[in-house]
């Protein structure tokens, strides 16, 4: 799915991820995998899609399912990596990767080309 890089398009994320995991037949994975992609999408538009402004990058968004677990991967167009820095439980942002590493088996990311990353977490299947 390709988002726009505006605060709108977590909204359609969640909606996407919703819909992919419950026709995988998945539900019990909804919680998790919406929170997630929200997490994983925010932070595309705020720190790697938007770096001309509002709505000037794009955002992608894919789930897998493999054997024993699914994958949520978000692409950005910024070559700057995501980082899990100390929480600042007093914030009122800042904690997005905490979450989406406390909720996942396993996360990271990738450089795609020149100024283009993916950034997945995985859930295990049930």
């Amino acid at each position: 799915m390709l988002l726009t890089a505006d605060p709108e398009s977590v909204k359609a994320a969640r909606d996407f991820t919703v819909e992919t995991l419950t026709r995988w037949q998945l539900g019990e994975l909804v919680d998790e995998g919406v929170m997630i992609a929200s997490e994983l999408v925010t932070n595309a538009v705020r720190h790697g899609a938007c770096l001309g402004g509002p709505g000037s990058g794009k955002v992608g968004l894919m789930w897998q399912h493999h054997a024993s677990l699914i994958v949520c991967v978000v692409t950005d167009g910024s070559g700057l990596p995501p980082m899990l820095g100390p929480a600042d439980m007093g914030a009122e942002s800042g904690r997005g990767l905490h979450v989406v590493h406390a909720l996942a088996v396993g996360w990271g990311w990738t450089m795609l080309g020149a100024g283009e990353k993916a950034v997945w977490a995985a859930l295990p299947l049930p």
